[in-house]
């Protein structure tokens, strides 16, 4: 399917350069009509007896040194003019986009329908990712029913994952689960940064009263928010200790499920990128080339950035077109 966008945004660059195709026709025309034998003797011989005492009825052949002429100075024109349809990425721009992860540390995370746990399987998801983004900077925070920053954007992954290692659900100092406080700390660590980033939540739901803060997001900030979502739909018992399981206080075991349809209302309503984790690594290979496919949209959208002039490109044509006077006998008569 061809780039509709591109074409879309297709322009000149020094539109007024393109005048310079007019003289080039009317060059051609003049030059054509006086090299035309017809022309040059219908004032001497009668026009009926013309066309039989002429050889080849004064046609002359498709491809000649005039026409080349003529096209190189048109081509010539389009290029001077600066045909363009993207805009061009300074060398001292970020190539990758910067990365805010929010792990979700809720008690529901400890649960064991995805083994061993759903937070070691959105560690081991982190990981994944860290591995897809080498070199690109990427910063953690924690949140349960308060959220913190573990780590500011760092490209040092070793570092990254002594503090990703560390992290567990009984460190959190408040219960619950507050995404809204992990989205603002998410904004705040991002804010500095000039280059558009991404915010990922590796959560197992969002509640519908967060949402009105992710939709403002989405329409306020260049800053995309994606969603992993850990777990399953049938849900499984949520493990305390090394060997217990939560219970409740008729000692019945509590269990908690991936909350995939409030995820996926999120989706449609905030306009987020929601997935769910997969046992390979589609999932983060989806997310990494969503955040990349961000970054390069913003960067379309920059109106400080410079357009890319392919103009230069044209010169090839031109100088093929030049090589062809290398023929035996291609010559231009310029004046009579």
């Amino acid at each position: 399917m061809p780039d509709l966008g591109a074409f879309a945004a297709f322009h000149f660059l020094r539109p007024l350069w393109l005048m310079a195709i007019i003289p080039a026709i009317l060059f051609y025309v003049l030059i054509r009509h006086r090299q035309d034998v017809v022309q040059q003797w219908r004032v001497l011989i009668a026009p009926h007896l013309l066309p039989h005492l002429i050889e080849g009825g004064g046609r002359s052949p498709g491809l000649s040194p005039i026409l080349l002429v003529v096209l190189a100075i048109m081509i010539g024109a389009v290029a001077a003019a600066g045909p363009t349809w993207e805009r061009e990425i300074t060398p001292f721009s970020e190539d990758t986009a910067p990365l805010v992860i929010a792990l979700d540390l809720s008690r529901s995370m400890d649960t064991i329908d995805v083994q061993p746990t759903r937070l070691e399987r959105a560690k081991q998801k982190v990981r994944d990712l860290l591995a897809l983004r080498s070199g690109a900077r990427t910063g953690l925070l924690a949140y349960a029913g308060s959220a913190h920053m573990v780590l500011p954007l760092t490209d040092d992954r070793s570092f990254f994952e002594t503090y990703l290692a560390a992290l567990e659900t009984g460190i959190m100092p408040a219960a619950g689960k507050d995404p809204t406080a992990a989205l603002a700390l998410a904004e705040q660590m991002l804010e500095p940064d000039e280059v558009p980033g991404s915010i990922l939540f590796i959560t197992d739901g969002i509640a519908a009263d967060n949402r009105p803060a992710f939709t403002e997001h989405q329409a306020t900030s260049a800053d995309e928010l994606l969603v992993l979502g850990v777990g399953t739909s049938e849900g499984g018992p949520i493990r305390a200790g090394e060997s217990g399981f939560a219970t409740d206080s008729s000692g019945r075991r509590i269990t908690a499920r991936l909350d995939r349809k409030g995820l996926e209302q999120l989706g449609r309503e905030a306009g987020v990128f929601v997935a769910t984790v997969t046992l390979d690594d589609r999932d983060v290979e989806r997310i990494q080339r969503r955040i990349q496919s961000h970054l390069e949209s913003v960067r379309e959208e920059d109106e400080s950035a410079r357009w890319r002039d392919i103009g230069y490109y044209l010169v090839f044509p031109v100088a093929l077109l030049g090589m062809l006077w290398f023929r035996r006998g291609w010559t231009v008569e310029w004046r009579s």
